[in-house]
């Protein structure tokens, strides 16, 4: 069974021109009529051609304009991702800058901290001289009193012999320069 025909109007060729006169009659209207096209049979395998064209060209323009947005959002995000390397380096710069000084300040503080620096600097600008004889001294084994009652009361009665003096008793030579 074959394809249905379908018919389509297809123009004509534009007939010879003829000769320049005037029709008959002066200002007389033109009688003639347009022609008309041509008739001619267009079978279905033609228009399925030109339909399957016609989807190519849309797929083809579809297919440019997404690769236009890719491409453009790839742009997009290779600039974010730069900016974000420059910070990220930046950044890095300023932790070994931090890094190298906290080194340097580590190695200062070890050299002044060095007891032959302290001997030195204790003898030569302070004026202090090593003693003779060196006595440790060591505390006395007593037992620990008992809390008194009223720590903070500078009336309290003095702590019997030989026992530490109370908080109050104490507490009005703190704080006083020498």
């Amino acid at each position: 069974m074959s394809a249905p025909l379908r018919v389509r109007a297809v123009p004509a060729p534009a007939p010879a021109p003829e000769s320049r006169e005037r029709p008959r009659g002066v200002g007389a209207p033109d009688t003639r009529r347009a022609p008309r096209p041509r008739l001619r049979l267009v079978d279905d395998a033609r228009l399925q051609r030109a339909a399957r064209q016609r989807r190519a060209r849309r797929l083809a323009v579809a297919a440019a304009v997404m690769a236009g947005l890719v491409f453009m959002a790839l742009a997009g995000s290779h600039a974010f991702l730069v900016t974000n390397q420059v910070r990220i380096d930046e950044l890095q710069q300023r932790v070994d800058e931090a890094q190298a000084r906290h080194q340097a300040l580590r190695l200062q503080v070890a050299t002044l901290e060095a007891p032959d620096r302290i001997v030195s600097v204790a003898q030569d600008d302070l004026g202090l001289v090593r003693p003779d004889e060196v006595t440790y001294l060591r505390p006395a084994a007593r037992p620990l009193p008992a809390p008194a009652s009223d720590l903070d009361d500078p009336q309290a009665p003095p702590a019997p012999e030989g026992a530490a003096p109370s908080w109050g008793a104490v507490k009005p030579y703190l704080g006083r320069g020498a």
